[in-house]
């Protein structure tokens, strides 16, 4: 990692400049406007390409058009952002790290086991190289606050935690169903993809490593069996019941943030355009998507704290919650409200309010951006590196094994030394 020089800008390329890249480049314009500088931009969405170069004033000859392109090119900047799709994370962030870059990299860390321990065993050999692993939550102003609470024994040694990832309808479907991550030929498994983050809150916060895990689900509604061709049709443009239905593409992408996401064009007849053309205007039912849509689990970590892990489609609204019980003691917590609620056993209930914070994901966003420019600054540790980030994924992993092998029970450690 390079020690910047005061009045010494870094300088960052961006590899895959989507909404997650945009969200990171969207902080240090609003907090170290004056402390970094974009070098080169790797795209290959021609529209956004010119929406960047316009926006970031990039020259022509700084605009790439993949990461296709970046591999075959030397150290640009000092650090470079990998937000591309799950399947291109491996190859840039291989190179980048040989480059010696400083790496900023998006969830998960690669599409498989064997992908994560080449990574792991590469970046052991480098020096003084930061890689930061975009896991966010750990900088939630709930988490952290729930954080502390534990720490200081409130309810006493944790026994037991219940987490739920409550999805949401409407997300599922646009990314899940009909997006980047409804098939594993192009993504990794939905637990990964969706939930390596809530391995390593759990991780985080009990501050243990996990011993066993058993995982149960399946893709139960978004399937084709489902679909009844005398109400139904393959465009949610020409479906008879698209009024009543709660996927229907025309509701999801009619108004709010999803609709951004994809499509650029603000207008109605634009947009019923793009539909009857995209993927995203398929009927639920009728989409090449293979994940499951609800995965449960359940994990032994050290000192015989267990945990359940519930994941699930069918929420109407997207957030975490949870539930932690201790010796003296329990935690509730949802991942929109502002107050945990704290029952210390034979006593009243009371509420610890959670700093607002705005951004994404409640702020940590903002915070893990944070983190990472102190740490480049002014050398300050960093929370969430491709060492601590690697045991959320091989559970996450793990999960998905045992889940195809019908719930089978797996010791965390073996599985991992099978790929060692």
């Amino acid at each position: 990692m390079r020690i910047t020089k005061k009045d010494e800008k870094i300088t960052i390329s961006v590899v895959g400049f989507g909404n997650r890249s945009k969200a990171y480049i969207d902080v240090l314009e609003k907090y170290y406007k004056d402390k970094y500088v974009i070098n080169a931009i790797f795209e290959p969405n021609k529209e956004r390409q010119q929406q960047l170069k316009t926006e970031f004033n990039i020259k022509n000859e700084n605009i790439y058009n993949g990461y296709e392109d970046f591999i075959k090119l030397k150290r640009l900047s000092d650090v470079v952002i990998i937000g591309t799709l799950d399947d291109q994370h491996y190859i840039p962030v291989m190179h980048a790290i040989k480059e010696g870059y400083d790496i900023i990299l998006e969830k998960p860390i690669a599409m498989t086991v064997e992908e994560i321990v080449d990574i792991s065993e590469l970046a052991k050999r480098q020096k003084n190289q930061l890689i930061a692993v975009c896991h966010v939550l750990r900088y939630s102003p709930l988490f952290t606050k729930i954080k502390e609470l534990l720490d200081e024994k409130v309810i006493g040694n944790v026994i037991n935690i219940q987490h739920n990832e409550n999805v949401g309808y409407y997300h599922f479907a646009h990314s899940y169903v009909r997006g980047n991550w409804r098939n594993t030929d192009i993504s990794a498994p939905f637990i990964v993809a969706k939930s390596c983050h809530d391995f390593d809150i759990l991780l985080y916060l009990l501050n243990k490593h996990s011993i066993y895990l058993s995982s149960m689900g399946s893709l139960s509604f978004f399937k084709h069996e489902n679909y009844n061709k005398k109400i139904m049709a393959p465009k949610c443009s020409d479906c008879s019941i698209s009024e009543t239905c709660p996927y229907s593409a025309l509701k999801i992408y009619g108004t709010g943030k999803i609709r951004s996401v994809v499509f650029d064009d603000s207008s109605a007849e634009k947009l019923a355009e793009d539909l009857s053309k995209s993927n995203y205007g398929r009927c639920v039912f009728l989409s090449d998507n293979n994940v499951v849509d609800h995965q449960v689990s359940i994990i032994e970590f050290e000192d015989g704290i267990t945990a359940t892990f519930n994941l699930s489609a069918f929420t109407n609204k997207i957030h975490r919650s949870l539930k932690i019980m201790g010796e003296y003691g329990e935690i509730r917590a949802t991942e929109n409200g502002k107050i945990i609620e704290v029952t210390r056993f034979g006593e009243e209930p009371y509420l610890v309010k959670v700093d607002e914070v705005k951004g994404g994901h409640g702020g940590s966003d903002i915070r893990f951006m944070q983190n990472f420019m102190e740490s480049y600054l002014h050398n300050k540790p960093f929370n969430s590196t491709l060492e601590m980030s690697i045991e959320s994924h091989i559970m996450a992993f793990a999960a998905e094994e045992s889940r195809l092998k019908n719930g089978k029970l797996i010791k965390i450690s073996d599985y991992y030394k099978k790929y060692i």
